[in-house]
């Protein structure tokens, strides 16, 4: 298969991806050392075969129970599952074209189909897999970088599909402005699958004898989705290890199925650092004293027990263990054969120690606020919550926005809209653009909100009400505040239905007063 001339050869490709994949090793020391305490069933870095048990050297699972907990606490408030979390918003270009009389649509008719548009695209989101998917990439996320693979399937009722792929096998190219553009990927693959994986390909001949052959040995792939920048569209690529032969290609266009976010990220590393890499030293520590304590828990249970012996003993033979006999000389003036030896240490000391690293971890992975999995709350308590859950990762937030949510949805537009399934949308700001509707997202509307409220209050308490609407545009309070809470459009007035209540009102008032003079003028 012949690649575009931007791409170069298949060597440079190889080159690119050889390159980014030494950048990655030098993170893999770190991400087992995380994955082992926070995600051991998932950590793909140790190499384990399957089936083997991960969890040996864990004593204790705070750490384990906190990031799920941190994860579910951060899809809530961000990607709430069933919930509409994003709508669609005119831009403010298109708002002024709407005065021209050559526009016959009114603001409050585009803002109802934009927002109808909306329910569409989240109508699918909600059929397929989701909120499992972004689940699996929330615990990524916390630990720094998460990746998400956003594909088509040949299904009008369910078309998207969603994959979080883990970080094992993955590399990737960045930007001049530190987006990341190109993702490389390596993964072993049935002989057997290759043509079900990829529809077109195009085996070698050593391939092709391979698949028929031996249909069930893993075959090593090397996949690339790259970015063109003369173009601004995206490539995709598929090579077998030790092969010069491209097999398959793909022409994404302007959307690349690849979703890549860094929870925070460190100027010059490519990779991103989550809450986990924080609480990383806690855990360990938390590990090695809980290690302590139940060793000594097993030894005040079982005991130790010295035994007298007519040799000498051997201080490097002696294994200290619950249970054990350690012969010695003799066992002190009444010298009985065997007695228990006092280990005398007072565990309080290590609790307090146990109990505050604990709570370091579960404070770091946000499990100090409330379980997402508890009992109903309040509308005000998920709002508190949410404000709280604002002030401590807001800079993360608009990362996670711009890096997840926002090409998540491109992504899922662009599908759609490709199908015919819905109205094509330019989502880039000139034409529509996106409103977050989220918790997370409506506690920093609530911000605004409430600085708008103290200025008018001030305003009001110093100058009065004549002041405050010399000063405010107060009949754009409502639409304004509607706009921020993420009201629905049909509940909203527009310029011209407001115009038309106001002028009711006016005449209203007028007939009212005409009502009231008419006996004066009789007398």
């Amino acid at each position: 298969m012949k690649l575009p001339k931007e791409l170069g050869s298949l060597n440079d490709l190889k080159r690119r991806e050889a390159k980014a994949f030494e950048t990655t090793m030098y993170w893999h020391s770190l991400l087992e050392d995380v994955y082992e305490y926070f995600l051991p069933n998932r950590n793909l870095f140790d190499n384990n075969r399957q089936g083997q048990n991960k969890m040996e050297k864990i004593f204790d699972s705070t750490a384990l129970e906190a990031i799920q907990q941190g994860a579910s606490k951060l899809q809530e408030n961000i990607a709430p599952i069933w919930t509409r979390w994003v709508t669609f918003a005119p831009s403010n270009q298109v708002l002024q074209l709407l005065n021209s009389p050559e526009v016959n649509v009114s603001e409050e008719q585009l803002r109802a189909s934009l927002e109808e548009q909306a329910v569409i695209v989240f109508d699918y989101i909600n059929r397929s897999n989701f909120a499992t998917q972004f689940f699996e990439l929330a615990l990524e996320l916390l630990v720094g970088t998460g990746t998400l693979r956003v594909d088509e399937e040949d299904d009008d009722n369910m078309p998207l599909v969603f994959n979080a792929i883990p970080q094992k096998g993955l590399a990737y190219e960045e930007g001049p402005f530190g987006s990341i553009e190109t993702h490389w990927r390596r993964f072993k693959l049935k002989a057997r699958n290759l043509e079900r994986h990829w529809v077109g390909f195009k085996p070698s001949q050593k391939c092709a004898e391979l698949i028929k052959n031996s249909p069930n040995d893993d075959v090593e792939v090397a996949e690339g989705v790259v970015y063109m920048p003369e173009t601004k569209t995206y490539y995709g690529c598929v090579w077998l290890k030790d092969e010069d032969h491209i097999s398959w290609t793909q022409d994404y266009g302007t959307s690349s199925p690849w979703v890549t976010g860094r929870y925070s990220k460190v100027s010059g590393e490519i990779r991103g650092r989550g809450p986990a890499l924080q609480a990383l030293p806690d855990v360990r520590s938390l590990n090695k004293a809980k290690e302590f304590v139940l060793q000594k828990a097993a030894i005040d249970l079982a005991g130790m027990y010295t035994a007298t012996d007519d040799g000498v003993t051997n201080p490097y033979n002696i294994e200290i263990s619950a249970g054990i006999v350690i012969p010695v000389g003799s066992n002190n003036t009444n010298n009985p054969s065997i007695q228990r030896l006092d280990t005398g240490t007072n565990l309080s000391l290590a609790q307090f120690e146990i109990n505050e690293l604990q709570t370091s971890i579960k404070k770091t992975l946000f499990n100090d606020l409330r379980d997402p999995t508890g009992p109903v709350r309040s509308a005000t308590e998920v709002a508190l919550e949410s404000r709280e859950l604002a002030k401590r990762i807001g800079s993360a937030f608009g990362r996670l926005q711009t890096e997840v949510l926002i090409p998540i949805i491109k992504r899922c537009v662009f599908i759609l809209s490709r199908r015919g399934l819905i109205r094509p949308l330019q989502l880039d700001g000139r034409d529509v653009e996106l409103k977050f509707l989220s918790p997370l997202a409506k506690a920093q509307d609530g911000e605004d909100l409430l600085s708008v409220q103290q200025a008018v209050a001030f305003v009001l308490q110093t100058a009065g009400p004549d002041q405050a609407m010399m000063a405010f545009k107060t009949e754009d309070f409502g639409t304004w505040a509607a706009q921020k809470t993420g009201m629905p459009a049909e509940l909203v007035r527009g310029p011209a239905e407001k115009a038309a209540v106001i002028q009711a009102g006016a005449e209203a008032t007028q007939a009212g007063t005409e009502s009231a003079q008419q006996p004066m003028q009789m007398q």
